[in-house]
């Protein structure tokens, strides 16, 4: 017969169903709506932390879950290492509206049979916004039970995090259909979970094509996905939202896979802030390719590389792809969006650390310019001579932009030496444009002054306006 909680409320003493001493002071806590108590951690063996809360024989578990349920500032619960195998806990538990985060780490056993009790909490908690299970065993009922109960949940759901865990051939395929009832998904982690086949790719596909179209961060690390895979998952994320994809230590994937997630990068509306594929025989090959993709993409600033078997060869298309120095044009145009490869600073890696760290900079006409007088002393006009003096005042403003940079003495001093080069350049190709210029400024300036002057003074006024009138 399942005891009735709330009649026994007002009698019970916590001292009466407690065995120790740690245990008794969460369910204290838990009862009193302690502000500080945000979080509890139930776990087979204590470390030391005053959350834990350690499972016995007791009567404590059904009434910490009766606590729980009626607790206002408990916003996560972690079951770590252990099941409680009291029903009467996950029902009592269910009645809580304000638990924010859920977490089943490190179960030999993941009960389908606890997990289902837990329906009502899932549905009814609007304030639910993750589910994490981590390092856990899944029996063929736990998947089916966990397939159901995330289809159940309430659509506050933002976060689904399925990593590390041991199961057979369709479990996972289950549980990514059952995502489809959640298209506010933020974040979804499905990392090492076995071999991540045609059947999971297929679902996963029609998940990200059909559904969650705020999917912001996928991680997909450590599947043994491969260049079929690859290809399967190609067409939905091309055009998605995401801003996050990790297919880190996804050795299976040859070039011809990378070539083809490439072509992300190279789309006008990529969204990719970040892309992992580390852990991966990327080589020099691979690592041209995604050179080439970046060349023209402005969203991507992480592209982790590390451990990808790149040489010196393959950092130099890196080098050039974010400070090409063939012209100071290319380097106008170089890549100032990328900032990180994921890789050790202590790599010199042919100066690619100094050109991430300066696209660091929010200003990315300020690190365009860092980048022209880092690596140029001198403007070439030449190609700009047909337009003559009407691109001199572009030139002379660029400069002035440039000033910003200024601080440092010697910036300072190399821009004033570019902007003597570069109207030097212009009066060596013009002299006579420039000889007329100043002339006409100086006749303009005369004219002016004899309208106000007499006498003599006015005399030496018409003898230089008359120099002057000598140079046309």
């Amino acid at each position: 017969m399942a005891k009735n909680y709330a009649a026994l409320a007002n009698t019970i003493k916590i001292e009466d169903i407690t065995s120790n001493e740690l245990n008794r002071e969460i369910l204290y806590r838990v009862k009193n709506n302690n502000e500080s108590f945000d979080k509890i951690f139930i776990m087979e063996d204590a470390t030391g932390d005053d959350d834990e809360y350690i499972p016995d024989d007791g009567e404590d578990t059904g009434w910490l879950g009766y606590f729980i349920g009626n607790n206002k500032k408990l916003q996560e619960i972690h079951f770590y290492n252990t099941i409680i195998d009291n029903e009467s806990f996950y029902k009592e538990m269910s009645r809580n509206r304000t638990i924010k985060e859920i977490h089943f780490d490190g179960n030999s056993s993941l009960d389908g049979d606890k997990i289902r009790i837990l329906v009502p909490f899932l549905q009814n908690n609007h304030n639910l916004i993750s589910i994490k299970l981590n390092d856990c065993e899944f029996e063929v009922e736990d998947a089916r039970q966990l397939s159901l109960a995330i289809g159940s949940c309430n659509t506050s759901l933002k976060q689904i995090d399925i990593a590390n865990n041991e199961m057979v051939d369709g479990q996972l395929v289950d549980i990514i259909t059952a995502l489809s009832m959640h298209p506010q998904l933020e974040e979804l982690d499905l990392s090492q979970n076995g071999t991540f086949g045609r059947n999971e790719c297929t679902a996963l596909s029609t998940l990200l094509r059909c559904t969650t179209f705020q999917l912001q961060k996928l991680i997909l690390y450590d599947n043994n996905i491969d260049d079929l895979g690859m290809g399967l998952l190609l067409p939905a994320l091309r055009g998605h939202a995401l801003q996050q994809l990790n297919l880190g230590s996804n050795r299976s994937i040859t070039i011809k896979g990378w070539k083809l997630l490439s072509t992300l990068l190279e789309m006008p509306k990529c969204n990719l802030k970040e892309l992992y594929i580390h852990h991966n025989s990327i080589g020099d090959e691979g690592i041209q390719v995604f050179a080439k993709a970046l060349t023209n993409n402005s969203t991507l600033k992480t592209l982790s590389l590390w451990s990808s078997g790149v040489t010196a060869e393959g950092w130099s298309h890196f080098s050039k792809l974010l400070c090409d120095t063939s012209s100071i044009n290319n380097t106008y145009l170089s890549n100032h969006t990328l900032t990180s490869l994921g890789c050790s600073e202590r790599d010199d890696r042919g100066g690619v650390n100094a050109s991430l760290a300066s696209n660091k900079r929010k200003d990315k006409q300020q690190v365009a310019i860092r980048k022209i007088l880092d690596h140029h002393s001198h403007f070439n006009m030449e190609p700009f001579f047909e337009w003559e003096f009407s691109v001199l005042p572009i030139m002379i403003e660029w400069f002035a932009k440039a000033s910003p940079c200024a601080s440092a003495e010697y910036y300072e001093e190399k821009i004033n030496r570019m902007k003597l080069s570069v109207i030097y350049d212009f009066i060596k190709e013009f002299p006579m444009l420039y000889i007329e210029s100043v002339s006409r400024k100086q006749i303009a300036e005369y004219t002016a002054m004899e309208e106000q002057l007499q006498g003599k003074k006015m005399i030496e006024i018409q003898q230089l306006k008359a120099r002057a009138l000598r140079r046309l």
